[in-house]
């Protein structure tokens, strides 16, 4: 079994904001949203409409597919570059959140 440690950050209505998790890389995205929800004890928040969004690429992880097809998720765990998002898919836009952060 291939473990990636992962840093995910959680949406700002969640009462966690960041955790570092060991995540098997043979599950899919919508299991790995599932195990980390369990292990950061807020697997009652879950609302069914969560993924995994890499801010630094602007987009959104599938949900059937396992973790280990992801090269950018393997560059976290070598160098820690990348923080994944744990997010509603439909309450975050990442792009007009990108836009209102400019607009500042």
């Amino acid at each position: 079994m291939e473990d990636f440690i992962l840093r995910i950050k959680f949406p700002t209505t969640y009462p966690v904001i960041y955790k570092t998790l060991k995540v098997n890389s043979h599950l899919s995205v919508k299991q790995a949203v599932k195990f980390i929800a369990t292990c950061a004890n807020v697997q009652n928040l879950l609302l069914g409409t969560e993924g995994l969004y890499i801010s630094d690429e602007d987009r959104w992880l599938d949900d059937d597919k396992p973790l280990s097809v992801y090269e950018s998720i393997q560059d976290v765990v070598r160098y820690c570059l990348n923080t994944l998002n744990l997010n509603s898919k439909k309450a975050h836009d990442p792009k007009k959140a990108k836009r209102a952060k400019n607009n500042k």
